[in-house]
């Protein structure tokens, strides 16, 4: 088979499964150390791409630009106008991630069988166990293409001069993130207090919270209700991922639910504790075990699990954790 010169990724749709996909990339970039690699990311996130490693081309896609499949085809269209790619890999598994790559003319598509997505692929290929952690099921996907593919450990992410891209006030700072986009893995305000309090109480910390420019208001509402509001600093939507990336390698501890930041933090080197609510760890772990605490309610009938919205109420996953447990960094 000859080796591909020109490569287009179709990366993930989320900042977590981003970082997930990290060591995919790390081993696609020493499997091909010749080849031009484009990545097609979706708009909002391209500004993480660049820490992922040194591509020729970051390409922002948006649906709202892009609608529907018949959008999806024409951004492939326009994406493989020039060059004509030798290899395009899809790391989503959605129909419409595969219209994309059909419609590049790429010579190799690569992905899972999925939705009849097969006949759009010239490699398609069966997904491993369910239990296969979502970092390996990325690079599956390279090593079913290329047996000879190249694995090695994968470096903390690095952000130079962070204290300069993001300055922060001096002291000991904790990350705590009581945020998510599902119900099921949001901090309810009363445990989120009970935390933040504990922590006031207890230690020097100042604590940091962020979070998305949507969720300024819930982390507002949470910090003035704090024992010592002076000691809380919200962040929420005012920071870039690059800025997210400096604040949080600055600290020194980072708490966290399982979303986005959880895996960026981990990623960079901060010493994470991530609560699980409603995850499977085996399938969502951040991908470094360095300085990595994973809390979980013992004893729980519904546990693991993986929805949304809690089917048993109130989601005792989280309500259930006790901050005096936690063994933060001192």
């Amino acid at each position: 088979m000859k080796t591909p010169e020109k490569i287009l990724v179709r990366l993930p749709n989320w900042l977590g499964d981003m970082v997930m996909a990290y060591p995919f990339l790390d081993s696609l970039q020493r499997t091909y150390p010749e080849a031009e690699m484009t990545i097609v990311a979706k708009k909002g996130l391209e500004t993480l791409v660049p820490y992922l490693g040194n591509f020729k081309k970051i390409i922002p896609f948006s649906k709202k630009e892009f609608p529907g499949l018949r959008g999806a085809y024409r951004f492939g269209q326009l994406v493989g106008k020039s060059p004509i790619f030798d290899l395009f890999i899809s790391l989503p598994d959605s129909f419409s991630a595969a219209v994309m790559g059909y419609a590049t003319g790429a010579r190799h598509r690569v992905g899972y069988r999925k939705e009849l997505r097969q006949w759009m692929l010239t490699h398609p290929t069966n997904f491993p166990p369910a239990e296969t952690h979502r970092s390996e099921v990325y690079r599956n996907l390279l090593i079913h293409y290329h047996p000879a593919t190249v694995i090695e450990k994968t470096d903390f992410l690095k952000i130079e001069h962070p204290e300069k891209v993001f300055p922060l006030p001096t002291g000991k700072k904790l990350v705590f993130n009581v945020n998510s986009n599902a119900d099921s893995r949001r901090l309810p305000v009363f445990k989120a207090l009970e935390f933040i309090n504990y922590w006031l109480e207890t230690t020097d910390y100042q604590l940091i919270l962020p979070g998305h420019h949507s969720e300024f208001d819930y982390v507002e509402h949470i910090a003035k209700l704090a024992a010592s509001p002076d000691r809380i600093l919200n962040l929420a939507g005012k920071t870039t991922i690059p800025e997210l990336m400096a604040v949080l390698r600055q600290a020194d501890q980072m708490v966290t639910t399982d979303t986005g930041i959880a895996h960026l933090g981990n990623a960079v080197g901060t010493p994470t504790l991530m609560l699980l609510g409603a995850a499977d760890e085996r399938v969502t772990a951040p991908i470094f075990s360095e300085n990595l605490q994973m809390p979980r309610v013992p004893g729980l009938a519904c546990a693991p699990c993986v929805r949304n919205t809690c089917r048993v109420g109130g989601v005792p996953c989280l309500t259930g954790l006790n901050a005096k447990s936690f063994k933060l960094k001192v």
